[in-house]
């Protein structure tokens, strides 16, 4: 589908769209309301009666009651029928004899956290509850189970070390919180960022960024492939959604301290209550930390970089009937952080230990809040409504130093001060009706709805001077002037809009999967030094996915898909004087999924072919670092197993390849591979349960290690530098005991020093991003 149209003119502030939009969501949602008011007058019983059947809640992809989707599996379905539910199924209500016993109604709970990795079903693939084989892309689901025994709890993107086609930190260990990664061979950083089913991918003009901290998720999801036509704004590699920890129907009280490597402490607590009939629920997350890093300026008595952080989200769950639930939930984050592991390079492109930045000077402050809701609502068997909002403030002060080129005597290394302060917000609002009906022999999950999405971006930043140093000598601590000439001082609106639709048809042991989607985008920047200071930009198309999947009886299931994607692009290019055009991409997909039946295992492979335009790519020759290419073609080929080999043992493996070439380029690069992307990746995880060795010291202990690799990447466009691959061991022992836990996680145990890639120039210079170095850390958790 190639409709697709652009303008440019003068400020059009697009408010009738915006209304129009605004108008319809809260007239779904007001029917939403008159729903409820009508299956309230519909029973005799009182309110508080019918509100006693409580779908499970919380703690994995299938038992979440907060969930959005709440999905296929209808409140209504674990209740006996009322009378008028009877007379509307065609029974005579005078046929329910009196006399028979009616069953007092229970307060279902969930089970509590489960072993193992696998999960049956997602929402993340269509927005209804599916099971997985049944959704015609490759996806992996981690779980909190996992995030624990892997200890997951400084940078969000080390939850993805052990899932295939994602590449995470390709700048090596970073603590600013940004999370760098690519999907597909595509980078990713905030394109891909989701969130409870929404677009977290706000992002300012030049470093301000949206980052989550791991203890606040329940889990995650990564749909690899062109996602857009369902969530909007999905990016070609993929989207990763996190999922909020929100209330359960489960009293929850954990309190967890941790200490480990590089002074590393933190502590987290996540408690949450219900009252007794599960109608109102409440939980509260919360966590602080503070800890040097591996990041040590040199001739400095060991001075180091450092981060603080503190996260707190409280949620509120309302269940006024079985069939209607409403959620509010919000957080705030506060994080500071210092130098990254960028290391100077020598003007002949060997590494140094001597870092860029100053230790009192360079900074990374980023203050972000939040608010959401969710609401849904079950009409019948066949209805449903939701509507999810969420509101994102960040509030960012970043200052750092740049190489500004060598002396004569090539060690002396000139720089120059940065300091910016941007401001993001970003308002999502989705509402989508899902029906499930049956037309003859065919079973259709039909999805309509509409979602707006606006992202408002400013920047001021100033630049100055700032002292030389010697490479081979550093010295340090030498005062920085707070930079004061103006650079850029600039800002940026994106609306969208977006229409979609959805219908997955069953026959028999045939599953189609259609989707279309269409979307308005508008762009307002004003930046200072464009000529003109003013543009805006409407832009428009369709995307469409289109899926076949077979369901054999012993849980193989092959599927074949062709899938579209849409991005507007944040930023600003200065080699155009305008903002970045939107980014296109399209898909073709076939693989196969094996989950045995009555197991939670799962077994995909996936080959696929990607091809993106309008890409953003790294340019040391811009003031933002960043341009846009014009195409780039990706295929490869993906595999990941999650299973529990036998009784207590658990396994992940990933395997990852990937041939990606630029297909159109003015810079003369056609037929190279694009920088920083591994062609081939893998990985693989056991950990194992000692105590169904039924010796009675060993119950409790369990002992897992896991191994890393990835393959050399292209350090520029020529593809003339490459830095080698690496190999990377984890490993951890974990004791439980009543309602304690301890954990002792190692990762890179044997202390591998490898860097990620570089960004040197030939004659002068760059910086190198050294990887994450050995940390050990031991996590004491208590459940009460």
């Amino acid at each position: 589908m190639k409709a697709y149209t652009k303008t440019i003119k003068g400020l059009c502030p697009l408010t009738r769209p915006t209304k129009l939009v605004i108008a319809i969501q809260y007239a779904l949602l007001s029917l939403a309301v008159a729903g409820h008011v009508h299956a309230q007058d519909a029973s005799p019983e009182s309110a508080r009666k019918s509100q006693m059947n409580v779908l499970p809640a919380g703690g994995n992809a299938e038992t979440s009651a907060t969930d959005s989707s709440g999905s296929g599996d209808k409140a209504s379905k674990g209740n006996a029928p009322s009378t008028q539910e009877n007379a509307q199924q065609g029974e005579n209500p005078e046929s329910v004899k009196p006399s028979e016993t009616v069953l007092p109604t229970l307060v279902i709970r969930e089970k509590g956290v489960q072993e193992g990795y696998g999960t049956k079903s997602s929402i993340v693939g269509t927005k209804t509850r599916t099971p997985i084989t049944e959704i015609p892309q490759s996806m992996s689901v981690i779980s909190r189970n996992e995030l624990d025994m892997r200890a997951v709890n400084l940078n969000f993107t080390e939850a993805l070390r052990y899932i295939p086609g994602v590449v995470p930190d390709q700048f090596g260990f970073n603590g600013t919180g940004f999370e760098y990664v690519s999907m597909r061979g595509f980078n990713s950083l905030s394109t891909a960022n989701f969130r409870d089913n929404l677009s977290q991918q706000g992002r300012g003009l030049y470093f301000a960024d949206f980052i989550t901290d791991p203890y606040s998720l329940e889990r995650v999801e990564v749909l690899r492939g062109p996602t857009s036509v369902i969530f909007g704004r999905g990016d070609a590699g993929g989207i990763i959604n996190r999922v909020t920890k929100l209330p359960t129907s489960t009293p929850i009280r954990e309190v967890e301290l941790q200490y480990g490597s590089f002074d590393r402490k933190r502590i987290a607590g996540d408690f949450g209550l219900a009252n007794e009939d599960g109608t109102l629920m409440f939980r509260l997350v919360t966590t602080a930390l503070d800890t040097d890093t591996q990041v040590r300026f040199p001739n400095t008595g060991g001075d180091r970089a450092q981060i603080r952080r503190f996260y707190i989200s409280p949620s509120l769950t309302w269940r006024p009937t079985d069939r209607t639930s409403v959620t509010l939930f919000g957080d705030i984050l506060n994080n500071r952080s210092e130098a990254s592991a960028f290391y100077v390079a020598t003007q002949g492109g060997s590494p140094t230990n001597t870092l860029l930045g100053e230790p009192t000077f360079t900074r990374y402050s980023t203050d972000q809040a939040s608010f959401s809701y969710k609401l849904e609502h079950h009409f019948n068997d066949t209805f449903t409504v939701r509507q999810n909002f969420r509101f994102m403030g960040l509030d960012g002060r970043f200052r750092d130093l740049n190489p500004a080129g060598f002396d004569a005597d090539g060690r002396t290394l000139f720089r120059s001060a940065l300091s910016t302060r941007e401001r993001v917000n970003q308002t999502v609002l989705d509402t989508h009706v899902e029906a499930r009906t049956r037309t003859g022999p065919l079973n259709h999950t039909v999805l309509a709805g509409i979602d707006w999405n606006r992202v408002e971006s400013t920047l001021k930043s100033f630049t100055g001077s700032a002292p030389s140093i010697d490479i081979f000598n550093p010295v340090y601590f030498q005062p920085v002037p707070t930079p004061d000439s103006p650079f850029i001082d600039g800002n940026q609106k994106i609306d969208q809009v977006g229409f979609y639709v959805q219908d997955q048809i069953k026959l028999n042991q045939w599953l189609l999967t259609l989707s279309g989607r269409h979307d308005r985008v508008s762009n307002v920047t004003n930046v200072n030094v464009f000529d003109p200071q003013h543009t805006a930009s409407k832009d428009s198309a369709y995307t469409g996915r289109a899926g076949l999947t077979y369901l054999f009886s012993n849980g193989i299931a092959p599927y074949f898909s062709y899938s579209q994607s849409f991005l507007p692009q944040y930023g600003i290019d200065f080699g155009n004087n305008s903002p970045f055009k939107p980014a296109r991409a399209s898909q073709y997909e076939v693989g196969i999924k094996y989950q045995p039946p009555g197991t939670r295992n799962l077994f995909t492979a996936a080959l696929f072919e990607l091809t993106k335009t309008n890409v953003l790519i790294p340019d040391p020759r811009t003031p933002l670092g960043v341009s846009q290419a014009g195409e780039i073609r990706s295929r490869g080929a993906e595999l990941e197993a999650r299973t529990e080999v036998f009784r207590g043992l658990n396994a992940i493996g990933a395997f990852s390849y990937v041939d990606v070439k630029v297909t159109e380029s003015a810079s003369g690069f056609t037929g190279n591979m694009p920088v920083r992307v591994p062609n081939l990746t893998t990985s693989g995880w056991l950990d194992y349960n000692l105590g169904t060795l039924n010796v009675d010291w060993l119950k409790g202990f369990f002992i897992g290690g896991g191994v890393r690799y990835v393959g050399r990447v292209f350090n520029d466009e020529a593809n003339t530098s490459t830095t080698p691959s690496f190999t990377l061991f984890d490993a951890v022992l974990r004791y439980d005991h009543g309602p304690w836990q301890f954990l002792i996680n190692a990762n890179n145990i044997f202390d591998e020093k490898y860097y990620t890639a570089n960004n040197v120039v030939p004659g002068s210079g760059g910086q190198f991003f050294l990887g994450t170095r050995r940390t050990v850390i031991g996590t004491l958790k208590l459940r009460f």
